[in-house]
Order: C-alpha cells, then structure tokens, then sequence
C-alpha cells in the first residue's frame, strides 16, 4: 500500500530525469566518438598547425610606421590676444570631433595619395601598371585612428621596407600641414581683400563727412577741442555695428553658419546693437546741424579705423606660417615585422584541422549508427529498388 506522505509523481516532476538523461546521452554521444578517435584528432590538429606555420614563413614580411599627432584649436594668430583676454569664450575654439573629423577627410583625400605615390614613387616600387592599383594598394595599407577627446590622431603604414614606412608616416603628416597652411592663407587673403575694399569705401565716406563739418565752419582741430560726447559717443556705437557686421561677413565667407566663429561675431554685434538701441536720440536732419554732422564725422572715423584693425588683422594672419597641428611621435624605423603573425597563422591552422576532423569523425559515426536502424536500412533498400538496373 502506498504511504500517503509520499509525493504523487506526475509528468512535470517525472520528464525532468528524462530530459537530463537525454541531454547526458547526447553529450556522450559526441564525446565518446571523439575521445575513440582523439589521436587522428591529434594528428590532424598538429599538421595543419604545420601547414599554418609553412604558409605564415613564406608570405612577404611587412612592417608599420606609426606617428601621431594632437588636433589643436583652429586659432589664427589675430586671435591669440582676444581668447587670452577673454577665458569664458574657451569652449568656442576647442579641439572637437568636427576637427578631427576634418583632418580625417584630409589624410584621406586623393590629393594626398597622389602626392605620396609621387613622393615615393609607390606604382614603380610596387611594379604596378596602372595609378588606380597603386590608390588601390596605398588605401589598404593606410588606416588612421582618432581619438575623438583628447583629438589625438595616428597614422599607420604598412611597406615592405622599414624605412619607407616611417617616411610614409611622417610625409602623410607633412603633407597635412602643407594643406592646412595653403587653406589658412587663402582664407586670410579672401578676409584681405574683402577688407580693404571696405577701408577704402569707409575713408572715402571719412573724407566727405570731414568736407561737411569744415564747410560748416569747424576744422579736425576745433572739432576735437568742441564738447560733443553724447554725439561722439553714438557715432562711435553705430560705427561699431557697422564693423561688426562687415566682420559677420567677411567671416560667412570662410566659415559655415554654425561655426564657434560666426556665433561669437553674431553674439559681438547683438550686444552693440542693443547698445546702440539704448543710445538712440532723436536726430537732427536740418542742413546746418552741428551735432548730426559731428556724428557722422565720428562714426566715419570710427568705422574707418575699425576697418584698418581688422585689415592689418588679416595681414598679420596672411604672414604667420602657424598650423593647428602639433606632432606627438613622429614615426620611427620599426625594427621587428608586423606582420605576419605566426603565431596566429598556427592557432587558426590547428583550430581548423581540429574542427575539419572532429566533424568527419561525427559524420562518420551518424552514419554508421543510421545503417545499424531497420528502417533505414528498408529506405535505402527502396531507394535502390527504383533505380534503373545495368544490362548485364
């Protein structure tokens, strides 16, 4: 008789066993096979363990020049003493991704591959017919990587000669600075030009307003010696705006809208023009007015030499040779191959003889366990039964 303090079984509690027994035999049966073949296993592991070994000594041995370089903040010369005098605007011209991004771009601009292939004369050292095959073949062998914080930024070089692939390292990075100063000095020239076509307009416009205060009886040393501040002061404020808008677009030209630099421009003339607004009097416009014609004269002046700063700005950065770009390491002769790794060649070989010969072991012992089943055999023996049958 059954105790009643002992459970019922039922399926839950009794497939349990079942499905752990299950799960037991099918690791046996992968394990046993193998285990009874271990030493073909061995053997095959260790050949082709060899033949890794054999194909890594006869490939063609390569090393790696490696430099880097920092991104620096694309800062000219004229405004070295504006982001010392002002540490708020800090944040607007550091390093970013968008620099590193650029110099990225750069490095990987057909302008300078072709420069390097010149340089090292890469299609005849290779011994290939065609320019595109040797892009081809210097694209595979460069790679750059980047740090997107610290904006610390290398370059790797893969040659056959050691030599060359430290100078490819350090040309790729000479060939950056070269570019960078050809942009740096066309943007000045454009920021030039743009502003001594303004300074000229602006002092032809200080020598017609200077006409019209001594047609009024004052000449510039009377004018100076005259009280006039509220004027000068608001002649001063409106030739600042005016600047400061010629500067908003002398920078459009070189920059893109969402810049560190046309924002901190835009934010300059929004605060003058908020000024200007608070300084706003009502204008005399009679012909003989003293005060307007003071006001005009001031703002001419002013906005004349407004114009001439930021032309000699544009000069100064015209002449400097600088180049936001400092080099960390430059690269060096390698003195061990990088490849290949022979190591590597020899784990992968021996991984795939392992896996080739314990899949044919596998193989083999599902077929011989399938002819030992009768209804295998009676599929085969079917099978064999509709074939057509040879002549005798």
């Amino acid at each position: 008789m059954m105790s009643p303090d002992l459970p019922l079984a039922t399926p839950a509690t009794a497939g349990a066993p079942a499905a752990a027994s299950a799960a037991s035999a099918g690791l046996l049966e992968i394990a046993l096979p193998l285990w009874h073949r271990r030493w073909r296993l061995l053997l095959a592991t260790l050949l082709c363990g060899l033949l890794g070994l054999g194909l890594s000594l006869v490939q063609t041995v390569r090393f790696t020049g490696q430099a880097s370089f920092v991104v620096q903040p694309l800062l000219r010369p004229s405004q070295s003493v504006v982001s010392s005098a002002l540490p708020a605007l800090a944040g607007l011209v550091s390093t970013s991704s968008g620099a590193v991004d650029l110099h990225l771009a750069i490095l990987r601009s057909q302008t300078i591959a072709d420069r390097i292939i010149d340089r090292f004369d890469l299609q005849r050292g290779w011994e290939l017919p065609l320019r595109a095959q040797a892009h081809a073949r210097l694209a595979r062998r460069v790679s750059f990587g980047a740090g997107r914080r610290d904006g610390l930024v290398q370059v790797l070089v893969e040659d056959e000669h050691p030599q060359r692939a430290a100078a490819m390292a350090n040309e790729y990075i000479e060939e950056l600075r070269h570019t960078l100063r050809g942009f740096a000095l066309e943007e000045a020239r454009q920021r030039l030009k743009f502003y001594e076509a303004q300074l000229a307009r602006a002092r032809g416009a200080l020598d017609e307003a200077q006409k019209k205060l001594q047609a009024s009886g004052f000449d510039r040393a009377a004018l100076r010696s005259e009280p006039r501040a509220a004027a000068e002061a608001y002649g001063r404020l409106q030739a600042e705006v005016t600047a400061a808008e010629m500067r908003l677009a002398a920078t459009r030209r070189v920059r893109a809208e969402g810049s560190a630099e046309v924002q901190q421009v835009q934010s300059e003339l929004a605060a003058l023009r908020a000024q200007l607004a608070r300084a706003e009097v009502p204008r005399d416009d009679g012909p003989g007015a003293f005060v307007t014609r003071v006001r005009e004269f001031r703002y001419a002046e002013t906005l004349a030499e407004s114009i001439a700063r930021q032309a000699e700005a544009a000069r100064v950065d015209e002449a400097s040779d600088s180049v936001p770009l400092q080099v960390l390491d430059p690269a060096r002769v390698p003195e061990l191959p990088s490849s290949p790794r022979i190591p590597m060649w020899v784990l992968v070989g021996a991984l795939l003889g392992f896996s080739g010969q314990a899949a044919w072991v596998l193989l083999h012992h599902r077929m011989r366990l399938a002819r030992l089943d009768p209804a295998y055999r009676e599929r085969i023996a079917l099978i064999h039964s509709t074939l057509p049958r040879r002549g005798p």
